[in-house]
């Protein structure tokens, strides 16, 4: 395990209890922070960029306290914290996934570019990924 591993587990680890203790008191804050560190563990141990698994993670936790933060105001004071906590994990499920696979094309997208430098090809320009040697028709 890198340095940057352990370094991205405890960040988010202690965001997530952060985050878990803004949605849900002391329960929240420990399932917050024990969910994000397995998720950052399982992360190092899948060999993904640390700062993609705490960029993923980060993004998540604002997931939750936004869909949290919304229910809270369509709500009445104090009457739906069930709803607001559902409404955070909601959010949260969906941010993951946004912004995983935001991060994933990204991430992708440089290593390609990357490739392609130390291979000493020629950059492509955008859309024209194919080459010359399309043929393009009139309609």
């Amino acid at each position: 395990m890198r340095a940057g591993d352990v370094l991205a587990i405890s960040a988010t680890t202690l965001l997530g209890g952060v985050t878990g203790w803004l949605l849900g008191g002391m329960i929240g804050a420990v399932v917050g922070g024990i969910g994000s560190g397995i998720l950052a563990f399982a992360g190092a141990r899948a060999n993904i960029r640390p700062a993609i698994v705490s960029t993923v993670l980060v993004g998540t936790m604002a997931g939750a306290l936004i869909g949290s933060s919304i229910v809270q105001a369509i709500c009445l004071p104090s009457v739906c914290r069930p709803l607001e906590v559902t409404g955070g994990i909601v959010a949260a499920a969906f941010s993951f996934v946004g912004v995983g696979l935001v991060a994933a094309l990204v991430a992708r997208s440089f290593d390609e570019h990357n490739e392609r430098t130390v291979q000493g090809l020629a950059e492509t320009d955008v859309g024209c990924e194919a080459g010359e040697e399309t043929v393009h028709r009139e309609p």
